[in-house]
């Protein structure tokens, strides 16, 4: 009996009498901290983290914005120097795009106008100029296709759809050449005259017409990569 008395105080000894000493509270005080340090700085991590990541993805952004804005203004620039130095009436950039499907199912391709550069007194028709079917325009189509820079008579054309607009914007000469990207045509540059071209500006018109396409298609090839 003293034997099984004695085990038992031995064991109440070794693992106490249910009482939690002062330094048991401190250990519990210390493991607490060093549980809520490693949580606050597993967060303060993940927070400080997504900051940077957030604000990363902005600066990213904002620079693609301001390369967007600024390959833009070249390229309107370049518009208004070949419209200028051809003494052409407006110069436009049309660019071609998908916009839905016929019931058939078959996309539709469409050409829209984004940058034009119009000369005193000439109408601007940009807004006007947008989600028009290729279908409509197979003259102009075909004559993008030949990459040719020459100028061509409104009153030649045979009627349509482009002859329509042409004669409808008082247009009486144009020149037009396909806009590529990777050797794929995505788009035409169009120069327009509402009287006959000035022969002394339009001399050299075939290699400033040539020079112009290549600097655009240098912009859209820069900003879209």
């Amino acid at each position: 009996m003293k034997q099984e008395l004695f085990n038992t105080l031995s064991y109440v000894d070794e693992f106490g009498d249910g009482k939690i000493s002062a330094s048991e509270i401190k250990t519990m005080v210390e493991i607490g901290v060093l549980f809520g340090t490693v949580v606050v700085s597993s967060f303060m991590t993940w927070f400080v983290a997504k900051v940077l990541k957030k604000r990363k993805e902005k600066n990213k952004l904002n620079k693609e914005t301001m390369d967007y804005t600024e390959s833009n203004t070249r390229i309107q620039e370049r518009i208004m120097y070949l419209r200028i130095k051809s003494g052409a009436s407006r110069v436009r950039l049309c660019m071609f795009h998908n916009g839905g499907e016929f019931y058939s199912g078959i996309s539709m391709s469409k050409f829209s106008c984004t940058h034009e550069s119009s000369a005193k007194g000439v109408s601007n028709e940009i807004e006007n100029l947008q989600n028009y079917l290729t279908s409509m325009f197979s003259d102009k189509i075909a004559r993008i296709k030949k990459n040719d820079p020459e100028i061509h008579s409104v009153s030649h054309m045979e009627e349509g759809k482009s002859k329509f607009l042409y004669k409808n914007n008082e247009v009486s000469f144009f020149s037009i050449l396909p806009v590529y990207k990777n050797d794929m045509p995505v788009g035409f540059l169009e120069v327009e005259w509402n009287e006959d071209p000035i022969p002394s500006l339009v001399l050299d018109f075939v290699s400033l017409f040539t020079l112009v396409r290549s600097q655009i298609e240098f912009e859209i090839l820069r900003r879209e990569n």
